[in-house]
């Protein structure tokens, strides 16, 4: 057995899920995940329900496998003693810190992973089954859909700008705000020499955007989806023929999931503002980080 621990936003999850769904392949087991951090903190909630997945949240009557110290609920005399057992108590893994640990990749069976492994390296060999779970459970909504017909028909650029919770006391000293002239930059550098370019911007912070980003592009503003529904923007990112993301796991996946084989993908040079934590592997090598300065002035 392979218990997940899932915390963060639908971002964080799917990394967390993609993780353990490799620990699980590989040990020949089944795969669960702890939702018990919601209980706690639920501005995110539980949100792979929206994909195809095939864990299952653990049962509340399991709760007693995983380690005391995740446990919702204070233990019990009979908790005590299934800590004892050996069937009572799974042991953690948790990500030694921020960045890809090789080690990780070892990982034996009856293990409870604690980490956000923010890295494709994580899940070796798992992209075929991740593109199936990771499918979209339900069909798009009619507005969803008119949108991604409209992604379909052109030379479309998803761009997402992530503002909001990163300006916020708490995350302003960890992530790099990304400014305009990388998402200018970035649309400079694929749209050369294309007719029909059109882009669609995803963020959290739509007005800033409408007020801020003034592109020589036609530009639709994609606000129609919730927090409820934003499975549906990140489906709609993988539609089009490049992704500009911002650093933020959201867009990850977004650019991850977008099977296009002539697909472009743009992430920011700079993804922390806190240079202790390692970001060597969490964006794929073949997506852009650097652009010809020549263009980064011109744009």
């Amino acid at each position: 057995m392979i218990i997940s621990r899932l915390e963060g936003g639908l971002g964080n999850q799917m990394f967390q899920y993609a993780y353990g769904l490799y620990a699980a392949r590989r040990n020949a087991t089944q795969l669960w995940l702890d939702v018990g951090s919601y209980a706690c903190k639920p501005q995110h909630g539980f949100l792979l329900d929206r994909f195809q997945i095939e864990a299952a949240a653990l049962p509340g009557n399991w709760e007693y496998k995983i380690p005391r110290r995740y446990r919702s609920q204070k233990p019990t005399a009979l908790d005590r003693i299934a800590d004892g057992m050996l069937w009572g108590n799974l042991r953690r893994l948790k990500q030694p810190g921020f960045g890809f640990y090789p080690k990780c990749l070892s990982v034996s069976n009856n293990r409870y992973l604690v980490g956000y492994w923010q890295s494709e390296k994580f899940f070796p060999g798992m992209r075929q089954e991740l593109l199936r779970q990771f499918a979209l459970r339900e069909a798009p909504s009619e507005q969803s859909l008119r949108v991604a017909a409209r992604i379909q028909a052109c030379n479309s650029v998803a761009v997402h700008v992530r503002r909001g919770d990163y300006l916020c006391s708490q995350a302003s000293g960890i992530y790099a705000i990304q400014e305009l002239d990388y998402y200018r930059s970035c649309l400079s550098h694929w749209a050369e020499g294309k007719s029909n370019v059109q882009v669609f911007v995803f963020s959290n912070d739509m007005s800033w955007c409408q007020e801020e980003l003034d592109l020589p592009w036609p530009t639709h503003w994609v606000e129609h989806n919730s927090a409820l529904t934003a499975h549906e923007d990140m489906w709609l990112m993988s539609q089009a023929a490049c992704c500009i993301i911002a650093n933020s796991t959201f867009s990850w996946w977004a650019a991850w999931l977008n099977q296009r084989p002539e697909k472009a993908v743009y992430a920011p040079p700079n993804w922390f503002m806190d240079k202790s934590l390692d970001e060597e592997h969490l964006v794929p090598p073949d997506w852009i980080r650097e652009i010809p300065r020549s263009l980064r002035s011109a744009a």
